[in-house]
This record gives structure tokens, C-alpha cells and sequence, in this order.
């Protein structure tokens, strides 16, 4: 019996000095922003089967083909940019060759355009700015039918734009892009419709390896100029940021770290403000692995492009490259999931095109397009079947919106409490999926964990289906009455996933 009374008094103890942490706990402000699922920051305690989970996108259809002549075995690098209105698609046309048995440029890179009404279906508008002269064309009418924005040149291989929503940008440079090298430095490039660019002579940033998508945006938040960049650390291929209030003077740049993550080899960012929540970054990285030559990767189609490939450049024949997910909250801290988000595919079952070194380079850029019954999703482009000439393409993926991570619960269940927030708003807005025998349901709690009354777990609707947009609804009515204290959500999921959620009027 005094065992069991000096146990309980412990429990007791425990207890209270829980719900003491918990009252000392500051409230997250979250207003009505809307809140993914990426990282466990909202997260005060889990139980139960419940993780977070990495979602696949889905692949879609493909988007360009490179079968020009000014295009080639190594374009891509698409960026798109979405007005509202129109898509706007920025891409490297480029072209390698092996004849002699080394690997060499066939031709410059050249800066290419193309636009869509749906994000879609794509067209290369007839722009007649700048002469082709490379191969085949002999082909072409005149020089300038294609679409080239920009010629050959050291800046063209990593031309990378972006619409600058600075209030103060002026009109004639709405659309600005990043091009350049190590050699020659960052340039500036403007223009007022992402066709017509002008170059800034002298370079505004020197650092870092710089030869693959550097990406720049404004950031309204902050109000200042974000810049990713390649560069090497510790003998790694690897990312580095740095800002500006005015495209001349650069803060120290940081490298950017990635909590328990192993370190490994990224070639390109992807980085950007998400649209539907601009205080979280993602970025879908390209990660590069280098492997040893072996037969099984000797024997990985396309196999005799492989084996060329290797003689004239060997780490072609056995590294290989596939696209990562990852997010952040302050733009420096990332939470980078090491599987992958995009995965070498087969297109065929007799055909695997993308398991070359250079293919799965994800686009910069997310934009919205509707599936084929009109709702709602989230795309980017893939770069597939890399080095082969008028083969290459880049495929459109899509997912649902806020989808790339889940709360997710097994058959089970499980549940989550959030730390203490605080919310405008009177109604809260659910992004979620069930299985027909799943459910999920919400109560709303005191900063101390106790249930408020009229939104306790048994006075909630239960939800099942697959929402985007799900208002959850209680006993209790309205949330008005909440707005601006301090409450804790208490989420309660069986064979379900949720993705966000938002405070809305």
C-alpha cells in the first residue's frame, strides 16, 4: 500500500511539473498562416503509430522534348514562372559530343523560351532575337527562327529567373535572372518580359563554384534579396546563402545545415518561398552520388550509351543523380529528408531512360495547374533520358497541394499535440485524406492541456474522405471566441494523413 501511494505521488509530481513546463511554454504566433506538415516545429508530443511521412509525386506528361537544333543531349534547367495568367519557361538549350572520345561542348549553351496557358501544354514561340549558327542549321529557314532569349555565351548555362516582387522594382526590370561562373562571376540580367534581357556588365557576386542553378528571389518577409549558391565545403559539392537589400552588397554567406541528415552531395537548390505559405522555404535539391564502377551499374540501361560515355569521361559510367525534398523556416536550418523525393523511373518495362548521371534534375519553380478533373494540384518539371540526343526531355510531375509530407497514422492510430499557439480567425481549415475505415477529429485544448468546452475530442465531427479545403466543425460553434489565446491542438488520426491546416474567417 505505501508503495502505492509513493507511486502515485511521483506520477502526481510528474504531472504537475509537466503542466508546469507547459504553462511557462510561449505561445507560437501563427495568425492565420497556413501550416504544413514538414518539420515537427509545431509538435509538442506525438503518440500512438504516427509519424511524419514523405510523399511521391506523381509523373505526368511530357512537357518539351529537346528535338531542335539549337536544343541537344543536354538541355534542361527549366525555371517557370506563373503570373496568373500565363507560364513562363526559361531553359538551357545545350549540346555535348563524344565523337573523338572525349567528352566536349558540340556547342555553347543558349537560353530558351517557351510559355503555356495551363502549365500544361508548351509552346516554343517563333521569337527571330538571336541567330543559330551551330549544328544543323542548315535545317532552319533562317538563323533566328527559334526560340533563343539569349546566345552562347559564359552566362547562358546557368541562367536562372525569377519575377521580382520588390515594390520598388521597376516595371522594366520586372523579370531579373542570374547567369555566370566562377570564372567571370554572377551577372544581373533584366527585362520587362522574360524575353527581351539586358545584361548588367559588371558581375554582383563572385563566390563559391556557381555552375549550376543559382537561384535568387525577393523575399517579402524580410524584405531582402535571398541568393542560393553552389560551392564546395569540407571537399562536398554544396549550398551556400547569402542576402541583399540592393544587388550590390552581400551579406557573409552561411552554409546551410541540415539538423541529423548525413552529409551528401547537392548539386542544385531549388529553393524558394512556398507559394500557398511564404514563411516556409522548400527546396528540391539534386543530389549526385558517386559510386564505383561495377557490372550492375555497367549494366543499367541505356547500356551501350553508358559504356561511351564512361570512355570518354569515366564517373558518367557510375555516378548518378536523383532529387531530394527538404524545407526551412528560417532559410538557413533545413529539414532535408535523405530518401528520396524523385526517384530514377521506368518509362517502359523494356526502357529505363534515367538512371544516367545528370538525369532527375528537378525545375526551379512550383506552379499551379488542375488534373484532369479540374481540382487543384501543384507541378514542377524533371529532367529525364539526359544525354541522348533528341531524346532528352523534361516530364511534368504533380501533387496535391501542401502534399509533400504528412501527418501520418497507421490502421491503429495516433495522435499529436501542438505547443501553444495563438490564431485569427473563426473557423479551422483541414488539408487531409482518410482510407474508407480511417477517420481523423480535432480538440482544441487550454494552454495546460486541458479540453475547452464545446470543442472537446467527443463533441468534434468526425472526418473521412480526401479534402484540400475541410472546415472542421464542433458543438461549440465558432472559434471567434479564441482568436488571440493561447490554445493547443489536439489531433486524433486513424489510417489518415494530414498535410495542413489554417486559421480562416
Amino acid at each position: 500500500m505505501h508503495r502505492y501511494i509513493l507511486n502515485l505521488c511521483v506520477l502526481q509530481l510528474c504531472i504537475l511539473s509537466i503542466v508546469a513546463v507547459a504553462a511557462g511554454e510561449t505561445p507560437i504566433t501563427i495568425e492565420d498562416r497556413r501550416e504544413l506538415f514538414v518539420d515537427e516545429y509545431l509538435i509538442g508530443s506525438k503518440t500512438g503509430d504516427i509519424s511524419l511521412k514523405l510523399h511521391e509525386p506523381t509523373p505526368r506528361e511530357i512537357a518539351l522534348t529537346f528535338d531542335q537544333p539549337w536544343e541537344g543531349n543536354t538541355s534542361g534547367y527549366p525555371t517557370v514562372m506563373f503570373d496568373g495568367e500565363l507560364y513562363r519557361m526559361i531553359y538551357r538549350g545545350h549540346r555535348m559530343t563524344w565523337k573523338t572520345g572525349k567528352l566536349l561542348m558540340e556547342n555553347s549553351p543558349v537560353v530558351c523560351y517557351a510559355e503555356s496557358h495551363d502549365g500544361i501544354q508548351w509552346k516554343r514561340p517563333t521569337l527571330n532575337i538571336h541567330k543559330w549558327l551551330g549544328k544543323d542549321r542548315d535545317k532552319l529557314e533562317t538563323p533566328t527562327v527559334n526560340n533563343i532569349v539569349w546566345p552562347g555565351s559564359p552566362y547562358s548555362g546557368t541562367f536562372v529567373p525569377f519575377e521580382d516582387t520588390n515594390p520598388e522594382c521597376r516595371p522594366d526590370e520586372r523579370f531579373k535572372a542570374l547567369g555566370g561562373n566562377h570564372r567571370v562571376g554572377l551577372h544581373l540580367f533584366t527585362s520587362s518580359d522574360a524575353i527581351h534581357w539586358k545584361k548588367r556588365e559588371e558581375p554582383i557576386f563572385h563566390e563559391g563554384a556557381l555552375d549550376s542553378m543559382n537561384t535568387m528571389f525577393w523575399d517579402e518577409l524580410r524584405h531582402r534579396y535571398t541568393l542560393y549558391f553552389r560551392t564546395v565545403r569540407d571537399g562536398l559539392r554544396s549550398i551556400d546563402v547569402t542576402h541583399s537589400k540592393d544587388l550590390t552588397n552581400w551579406t557573409k554567406s552561411t552554409t546551410l545545415l541540415y539538423g541529423q541528415s548525413p552529409p551528401q552531395q547537392m548539386y542544385t537548390n531549388g529553393i524558394e518561398p512556398y507559394y500557398r505559405a511564404p514563411h516556409l522555404m522548400v527546396g528540391f535539391p539534386t543530389r549526385y552520388t558517386a559510386r564505383p564502377v561495377s557490372n550492375r551499374l555497367a549494366a543499367l540501361p541505356p547500356k551501350a550509351l553508358r559504356r561511351e560515355l564512361g570512355n570518354a569521361y569515366p564517373r558518367i559510367a557510375s555516378d548518378l543523380s536523383d532529387g531530394l525534398f527538404m524545407s526551412s523556416r528560417d532559410g538557413t536550418n533545413f529539414n532535408r529528408w535523405d530518401e528520396a523525393f524523385i526517384r530514377p523511373r521506368r518509362e517502359s518495362p523494356e526502357n529505363a531512360r534515367n538512371w544516367m548521371y545528370g538525369d532527375n534534375y528537378q525545375s526551379y519553380g512550383l506552379f499551379p495547374t488542375k488534373d484532369e478533373n479540374g481540382r487543384l494540384e501543384i507541378s514542377f518539371l524533371v529532367s529525364h533520358g539526359y544525354w541522348q540526343e533528341y531524346k532528352s526531355h523534361i516530364r511534368r510531375y504533380s501533387i496535391r497541394p501542401d502534399g509533400f509530407v504528412s501527418l501520418n497514422a497507421k490502421y491503429a492510430g495516433g495522435e499529436v499535440i501542438t505547443k501553444p499557439i495563438r490564431f485569427s480567425g473563426t473557423r479551422l481549415e483541414l488539408n487531409y485524406a482518410t482510407s474508407a475505415s480511417g477517420s481523423l477529429k480535432v480538440e482544441l485544448l487550454d494552454a495546460n492541456g486541458m479540453p475547452l468546452e464545446g470543442f472537446s475530442l467527443k463533441e468534434c465531427e468526425e472526418l473521412t474522405g480526401n479534402r484540400i479545403h475541410q472546415i472542421v466543425s464542433w458543438q461549440g460553434g465558432g472559434l471567434s471566441g479564441l482568436a488571440g489565446k493561447p490554445i493547443r491542438l489536439r489531433f486524433v488520426l486513424k489510417d489518415a494523413d494530414l498535410f495542413s491546416f489554417k486559421f480562416s474567417l
